[in-house]
Order: structure tokens, then sequence, then C-alpha cells
């Protein structure tokens, strides 16, 4: 899957980071969004699908994406961050599905989370990634 043809994506200039949310269970999500809005990142999303992911990034650029890998679909997570990896979207997955993190998508993956996840470990996470940009 490509979206190659999408308009170029919106580059950021409030200087707050960005974090897309690809998770495919609602209340998990929205979870994860409240605990980063509440830290002051911009939350983009979040996105329940593959193609929600893909289309919200390519809209906003994020600087980073906390994925789930099982999206409930035939386009997993796995998948999503092998697309945003070459934008420079810094990829932390999010997974019960640890095994599959390591072995299939370790490359894209600048941390990896096995749920469920403490507010204070995404916290941690996602500082110690953005420190990389």
């Amino acid at each position: 899957m490509s979206l190659a043809a999408t308009p170029t994506p919106n580059r950021k200039t409030d200087g707050i980071s960005r974090v897309l949310i690809c998770e495919d269970n609602h209340l998990i999500a929205i979870g994860w969004a409240t605990i980063l809005d509440n830290a002051g990142y911009t939350v983009v999303g979040p996105a329940h699908t593959a193609e929600e992911a893909l289309k919200m990034a390519y809209q906003h650029l994020p600087d980073l994406a906390l994925i789930d890998i099982h999206l409930g679909e035939t386009i997993d997570g796995i998948s999503v961050a092998a697309e945003l990896a070459p934008l420079g979207v810094l990829i932390i997955f999010v997974t019960a599905h640890h095994k599959r993190a390591v072995t299939e998508g370790r490359e894209f993956a600048t941390d990896i989370l096995i749920k469920p996840v403490l507010e204070n470990t995404i916290l941690t996470a996602v500082a110690a990634a953005l420190q990389q940009k």
C-alpha cells in the first residue's frame, strides 16, 4: 500500500512535536491521545485503521507515531511503519505482539513497548525518541 501520489505533507511550524496514534482499540487510542495532549504534544488522530493513519500522516507529517502492530485488518502496523519511516517519522510500536515487532518490524522501530503500557512509560519513550530528531 502506498500513498505516494498524495500531496506533500504539511510541515510543522509551531515547534510542538506531533505524534500520530494508530490503534484499533478506541478506548486505548483515546487514552494515549489524552496522555500525550496533557503532556503538551500535538496529537494526530487517533487513527483506527492503517488507511486512516497514512492519510493523517500525509496531511500532518508527524514527528513520531505510536503504532499497534495488530490492527484487526489486512494491513497491519508494520506496513504503516514501512510507509512512514522513509518520511523521517520515528516509530514506536505499542503492541501485545512483541515477537512480531522484534522479528518483522524492528528495522522501523525506535522503541517497542509491550501492552499494557503505563502513562509514564509512554511519556518516557516518546520524549526519548524525540530527542533523537
